[in-house]
């Protein structure tokens, strides 16, 4: 058998074993349980791999023993795991404890201005400790409420703030890598949805579940579950209540990802399409606290065309949005990572740096937990230039990656 060369990068090595192993890309992505897409891009180079597990999955898919060989990486320069946040043990406790107990008797209209001032806090400044601090609590006081308040309007309106806990348990938990906490927060959110017989929290918790089963590779699922609480929506919709149809346009979004991640542009493109004209007519919102509107869709029109392969479309795209003005640090975080992406793949480093950076000035604890722009700074490090050193260097070593 051929040696390998010692200078392959990994894509380039993913495809040689595969090929050696008698495998097409299709089977592959079924055995490893993503999409085509993806594992395309992991041999194109497009995307890196971000996680050890997923390099031990496909080593084993390949039936190769030694990951060196597979990788042509050292240990060092491996990827790690996601690093679980030091506050998810402590929820994870308070969403499966027993029987949780309030100190004292239950107060449903602070309990829903203690959810909205958390998700505030949240979306405009991302501290994750104490956001993490705050889940605990409030969780425990939402499981020990619910018992105590009978049928009625106070009843309706807590399980809708539960819901809308259960989301923020759902978007923290999943940065920080406890994707069962997420999971099961998800879920939680459309239970409480369902309870409060309320249309409008089922869909955007069908959004919450869609989001984190998503990220886990669900595609096919996660296109249902939009389409079905999308159809549900529709005849319902109108000019008197713009918060339906805010979710009803971001499910559609979640739905234009899913086609993107399946390689089919045009129903992905007709996905963002109507998402863009409901967007056109609202403008841009917090309903549910998705913030939708122009601007998100102009991010998603970004991501589309990173995820298509077409880097310099997606530059040329951000020169027309403004994303300064939106409400949430995640998703100018989510942008300036995706046009770190994009220059990267074109192997326009320094620009590729300067995004990172700009993702930092954002949120540096969700830069040290994202594994995402961890690959992407290890690529960087493998390729670095006297022009991007004095930057990356520094930036590899505040998010714990160490030459």
């Amino acid at each position: 058998m051929t040696a390998v060369a010692s200078g392959l990068p990994p894509g380039d090595r993913i495809r040689l074993y595969r090929r050696r192993a008698g495998l097409t890309q299709e089977q592959c992505a079924q055995l490893k349980g993503c999409t085509v897409s993806a594992w395309r891009k992991w041999e194109s180079g497009e995307r890196q791999v971000a996680a050890f597990s997923d390099w031990i999955e496909i080593a084993r898919i390949l039936r190769v023993r030694d990951l060196y060989k597979l990788t042509g990486l050292p240990v060092g320069e491996l990827p790690e795991e996601p690093i679980e946040h030091e506050t998810v043990p402590a929820i994870r406790a308070a969403m499966i404890s027993f029987d949780p107990r309030l100190p004292d008797e239950p107060d449903v209209a602070r309990l829903a201005a203690a959810v909205e001032s958390a998700w505030d806090i949240w979306q405009e400044r991302r501290p994750f400790t104490q956001i993490g601090t705050m889940l605990h609590g409030l969780i425990t006081e939402v499981r020990a409420t619910i018992p105590l308040v009978a049928e009625g309007p106070d009843r309706d309106r807590l399980l809708r703030t539960a819901s809308m806990l259960y989301f923020l348990t759902r978007a923290f938990t999943s940065r920080v890598g406890a994707h069962d906490v997420s999971l099961l927060a998800a879920d939680r959110a459309m239970a409480a949805a369902i309870k409060a017989d309320d249309l409008d929290y089922r869909a955007a918790s069908a959004w919450n579940v869609g989001m984190i089963l998503a990220e886990q590779g669900h595609t096919e699922v996660v296109l249902e579950l939009a389409r079905d609480a999308a159809a549900d929506l529709e005849p319902k919709l109108s000019a008197d209540c713009p918060a339906r149809s805010s979710i009803f346009g971001a499910l559609h979004l979640l739905r234009a990802m899913q086609f993107a991640r399946l390689g089919d542009e045009p129903s992905a493109v007709a996905a963002l399409d109507l998402a863009d004209s409901v967007a056109a007519k609202l403008g841009d919102r917090n309903d549910f606290r998705t913030v939708f509107g122009p601007t998100n869709v102009g991010i998603y029109r970004v991501w589309l065309a990173v995820e298509l392969s077409k880097p310099g479309e997606a530059i040329r795209l951000a020169q027309r949005y403004d994303v300064t003005a939106l409400p949430s640090v995640e998703r100018r975080f989510s942008y300036y990572v995706e046009l770190a992406r994009a220059y990267s793949i074109r192997t326009e480093d320094v620009a590729a740096v300067h995004m990172l950076l700009r993702a930092e000035r954002e949120s540096a604890e969700e830069l040290r937990f994202n594994v995402e722009v961890r690959a992407m700074v290890r690529e960087l490090l493998r390729r670095e230039n006297s022009l991007t050193r004095a930057e990356l260097r520094p930036l590899a070593d505040r998010i714990g990656i160490f030459r």
